[in-house]
Order: structure tokens, then sequence, then C-alpha cells
């Protein structure tokens, strides 16, 4: 059964039956692939727009109290700068909210829309009827901070702030789209919501499913996977993407995959909170691959610098930064000794072949030193490096980290020659410029301290 007609067969079953119908989805080609890479014109693009009712609390949440360190009006502001960019580059912008209204309107009169309800927000299915897109996204006044008969607060729904980062919902790839599986729960519970507007929200219905993750039972996150071409990907495995699911995709996808390492690992434990340990810091600025790696134009990428590159592997800025600090200050030894461990694997590439899934170790290459090997040409986050170790650490600690911290890797393109990236990156900006490349600001203080950028924000659909 292709997919459309899976769609329809799902709209016009009974709830029962379309719950039991619901089986594992195969990769199918695409004749015409609404995307093959991730650079070029964006014609359509999903995203999730902040709010100012995205105040409420979250059930998975272990803090003794809400927070509230964010300007979420400030945040809602730059969040509409983003769409103003979008939408100079002549960008069809479909919202979440009106997918998912769009979904249950479609699914409410064969029943699906109550027995999904039951299923996944059993606190809202007492009326289904009444239950509203912001509802599920814990907008509404009645979901939010509401008290129960007992007089105590009674949480009916969560909060859906980090939905805003669309990317990891789900990837658009030359084979159709492939829907996520977060590592944390709380982002887990965000994907089956966004499971149920690609399953069946009539204003997505054009895209083909070539790969469900939650039905596969695997980890990944769109963060961290980047469209080469029509038969090759990108894909940072080992921190919040599980590096079991590369052979799968080369498989299923038909798509050479090529894995980036953030962590060495041969699994991925779900997330549990407080269980990253001594390199939280590092793990976190080096959260997906798009946090350190993005591509701006044909053969042409906007990397951190050092990380990625095998002759410093152990000699690089972050490295000596740690042997320092592990004698000269309160950091304790083992939390050195495991971010030194970290980064000496950091970046190393594997390539799964497509059809077969066959790994290639690809020797001891990091990602730029691949890169290189393919004639890309590369733009350093931070700027050209100057000469000499002394020079080379302190633009590194003064000026790359931060930016990387501010997310200046993570830039997205709306037009050829041109890419979206967030203000505050001065260095990385002007390199970018003086290699060739436009770049669009907007100021972002609110969302980069969210650990994320313009390419995590949005969810390409189409590109020409």
């Amino acid at each position: 059964m292709d997919q459309i007609a899976r769609r329809d067969f799902l709209a016009g079953a009974t709830a029962a039956g379309m719950l039991a119908a619901a089986g594992p989805l195969g990769a199918q080609t695409v004749a015409s692939p609404f995307l093959t890479s991730d650079i070029g014109t964006l014609k359509r693009v999903l995203v999730h727009s902040l709010s100012l009712d995205d105040v409420n609390h979250d059930r998975l949440s272990s803090s003794l109290l809400p927070g509230v360190d964010n300007d979420l009006p400030a945040g809602v502001q730059q969040h509409q700068a983003l769409m103003g960019l979008l939408r100079e580059a002549g960008t069809d912008i479909i919202e979440v909210k009106d997918a998912l209204e769009a979904a249950i309107a479609a699914t409410r009169p064969s029943g699906l829309f109550e027995a999904w309800l039951r299923a996944s927000f059993p606190r809202l299915a007492a009326d289904p009827a009444a239950v509203t897109a912001d509802m599920l996204m814990g907008r509404a006044p009645a979901v939010r901070y509401r008290l129960g008969e007992d007089g105590a607060f009674r949480q009916a729904a969560d909060d859906s702030n980090s939905t805003i980062w669309t990317r990891d919902s789900a990837v658009m790839t030359p084979r159709g789209l492939l829907i996520c599986r977060a590592v944390s729960l709380r982002r887990r519970r965000e994907n089956m919501l966004l499971r149920f507007l690609y399953h069946h929200s009539p204003m997505l219905a054009r895209y083909p499913i070539a790969f469900d993750a939650v039905e596969e039972g695997i980890n990944v996150e769109g963060g961290d996977m980047m469209i080469v071409d029509r038969d090759m990907m990108m894909l940072g495995v080992g921190n919040r993407t599980d590096p079991r699911i590369a052979p799968m995709l080369a498989r299923r996808l038909n798509m050479d995959v090529l894995t980036v390492q953030t962590m060495a690992r041969d699994f991925l434990p779900t997330d549990r909170p407080g269980s990253w340990g001594a390199i939280r810091e590092l793990r976190v600025l080096l959260l997906h691959l798009d946090t350190y790696f993005t591509h701006v134009a044909p053969r042409h990428g906007l990397a951190v610098p050092y990380l990625l590159e095998q002759a410093h592997a152990q000699d690089n800025p972050f490295a000596r930064f740690l042997k320092g600090a592990r004698a000269d200050t309160l950091l304790d030894e083992k939390d050195a000794e495991a971010a030194l461990e970290m980064l000496k694997g950091f970046g190393k590439v594997t390539m799964f072949a497509r059809g077969t899934g066959k790994r290639d170790s690809l020797g001891d290459l990091k990602l730029v030193d691949y890169l290189r090997q393919q004639r890309y040409r590369l733009t350093f986050v931070g700027g050209p490096r100057p000469s000499g170790e002394q020079a080379q650490f302190t633009q590194f600690m003064e000026i790359s980290y931060p930016e990387l911290r501010r997310q200046a890797a993570n830039v997205v393109q709306a037009t050829p020659g041109r890419v979206i990236a967030y203000a505050g990156n001065p260095a990385t900006k002007a390199a970018l410029e003086a290699d060739g490349i436009t770049v669009d600001t907007f100021g972002a203080r609110e969302l980069w301290a969210w650990h994320g950028g313009p390419h995590c924000l949005t969810q390409p659909l189409e590109r020409s």
C-alpha cells in the first residue's frame, strides 16, 4: 500500500482498526525528491513559533520550582525575526499549530483522534471534543497551572517550548520523511505529538514517510542529520543519536551514511535527568552535528576549528585548557580525563555503504580530514587561524569558543549564497563573508541560550 493510500485508509477506518493497522513503514522511492541536499532554495519549511502562552510546567521536570530564567517576550520577538527572514526569502512556512489543528480535524470523524488522545494524553481525554492544538501544547488557559480538587497544583498538560527545534522531530531525505525519536523522555513525548501530524495532517499528506524511528524503537535526532546529496547523508552519533541506526538507514534509504562520532558508544541508553555526568558541559556544547558543522554551499562547510582534525586529537585548544585547568583550578581530575578521552575520538568518521550497510572505518580520519580529501572549502568558527600555538589558543578560547556557544556553526540556507545566522558572532560572520557567503542575522540571545540555532529551528520540507 503506498503512503498516500495508507493515509486515506487510516482516515477512513475505525479507531480500533486504525490502531491495529499501524505497522512498520518501509523506505520508498520518491520519483521527484522534495529535497536533495541541505542547501539550495528553501521552498517550504515546518516551524513552531514561540508564544507568550508558553508558560506551562513540565511533568518530567525534577526542579523544586518552575524555571523562569528566560525572557519569553524577547524570545517570541527573536523567533519572529527569523520568520521575517524566511518570508523575505520567499519560503512557504507551515506552523506546527496549524498542521496539528488540521490533523485533529481530519481524524475526529473516524474516532482516530480520540483513540490517539486516550493513549497519548489521557489527562486531556475526558472531553475529546473540546481538545485543541493549544491544549495539547500546554498553551490553553484551561490546562496551564490549574488547581485540582484538593487545592493543589495538578499537572494536566506540558509545555511545548522545545518544539521550536522542529529539525529534531523529522528530517526530509531524498527518499521521504525520516521521523525521529529523541533520547530524552521529554522530547520523546514531543516526537509522539509531531508524529501524529506527520502521519495525519492534510497539510503534510504529500510527503511520504520513509523511516519511522518511533516504530523502529531507536533514537535519532534531526540535528544530527545533514543531507549531502541524493545518495549521501552525514549523521552525528553517540551523544543524541544511536550509532546502531547508521547501517539501518544505509540499507533502508539506500544512501551512504557518513557517521561523525561525538562520543564512542555501541548503543545509546535512555537519557535520565542528571545522567550526563562529568562531561555534561562539553556534551551540551557539541550537542548535535549541526552545533559544530553545517553546509553553507556545495562542498563548502562551516566547522569548529581543530576538534575535527586527527592532527589535533590530543593538542586541540580544549585539551590544552583541560590539561592545565586540572592542575591549576578546582576542576576534578577524573572529569578532565573523561573530557580528554571524549575529545580524542570526537569527529572520527565511518562510512556505511548504501544498500548494504557495509562498514568502512576510513582509517583515523576525522570529519575535516575527510572533507579536505573531498576537496571541500572550509570556513572555521572564529575565523582564520593565526600562526603560533599561543595565538591559536588565545583566539580559540576568547573568540571561537564563545561564538561556538552562541551557535555560530548552526546556520541555515534559505537562498543559494546566503545563510541565516544568529547575530553576535562577528568573527564567524566576517569569515563567511570573506569566503563569499552573505550572512543575514537576527538577535537571538534567548534562543541560543537553549542550545540551538537557525538550523535547529527549521525543518525543511522542500528545496529546489
